[in-house]
């Protein structure tokens, strides 16, 4: 009888987590055909076709990179941005909250406001290009350019949200610590680096990895600015899967690429987590 009281429970964590988790497992390894309805179970051949298609590859490669650079750059102007916005500065009230406007948007609506300002004939990025007598950019027609505006509006969107957990981290350090450091004869820079940046390394670590795992889902800002093109020379690890789960019908394909990203990102942040803990930037 007591078991009773959670069989609802139990039933709304099997037919919402469980299931859907366990069929995508048998989808992954099975191949659907859109005109019969029919799943057939054809073992590990969407994992083996995986490493003989060139564009998974160079979608696999082009997601790492994008995730790495974009990483790299928002970590760096976030502490340097937290660390100006923790001293007394003017207007400092103001540029918390014009930081965090960019993070409260819809993805959709930046990446279509982000098109309209790169485009190369009527876009106002190069009319003030212009001004300076730089001729116009192709910013979505050329690979490396595309590749870079994509990084770009990442970039303007997500940094804010660096910025102010790093500088939550920042603010939660003892003034005494600081002020006893000071005192000692420590320079603004060695206090930086010796104590503030160290204490802060927890929850920088914390939000590398939440942000990591937010840039590998990168879909809409693909989709509507460079729709993937020119060529593939945008087309990200979500996109391809997106490609060849719903516009292919190739959902056993796509379901299968989908698993083998979570697994190497599962891989990546164990052996990270390791890394840290290692260096004693963790407990």
């Amino acid at each position: 009888m007591k078991y009773t009281l959670i069989l609802p429970i139990v039933i709304f964590v099997l037919a919402l987590a469980i299931f859907p988790l366990i069929f995508s497992i048998y989808m992954s390894l099975s191949k659907w055909n859109p005109a019969t309805q029919h799943l057939k179970f054809i073992a590990f051949k969407n994992f083996i076709d995986m490493f003989n298609d060139p564009r998974f590859i160079h979608a696999f490669k082009l997601s790492f990179a994008y995730v790495g650079t974009v990483i790299c750059i928002e970590l760096v102007l976030g502490i340097i941005i937290a660390n100006l916005l923790q001293r007394e500065i003017a207007g400092k009230n103001f540029l918390r909250v014009a930081y965090m406007l960019p993070m409260l948007l819809s993805p959709v609506a930046i990446s279509y406001a982000w098109k309209m300002i790169l485009d190369y004939k009527r876009g106002p990025l190069n009319y003030f290009l212009g001004w300076l007598g730089i001729a116009p950019i192709e910013w979505l027609g050329k690979g490396d350019t595309a590749f870079w505006s994509l990084v770009m509006v990442d970039v303007w969107q997500w940094t804010p949200f660096m910025i102010f957990t790093i500088l939550a981290a920042f603010e939660s350090i003892p003034e005494e610590l600081l002020e006893a450091a000071v005192v000692d004869g420590a320079s603004h820079a060695r206090v930086f680096f010796e104590i503030t940046l160290p204490t802060a390394l927890p929850i920088i670590i914390t939000v590398i990895l939440l942000r990591t795992i937010d840039a590998f889902k990168v879909f809409d800002t693909v989709y509507i600015l460079t729709g993937g093109g020119p060529g593939t020379a945008t087309e990200t690890l979500n996109f391809y899967i997106y490609l060849k789960g719903f516009r292919a019908f190739n959902l056993g394909y796509g379901t299968a690429m989908s698993w083998f990203q979570l697994i190497i990102i599962i891989i990546m942040f164990t052996y990270f987590m390791k890394f840290m803990r290692k260096t004693g930037a963790m407990r």
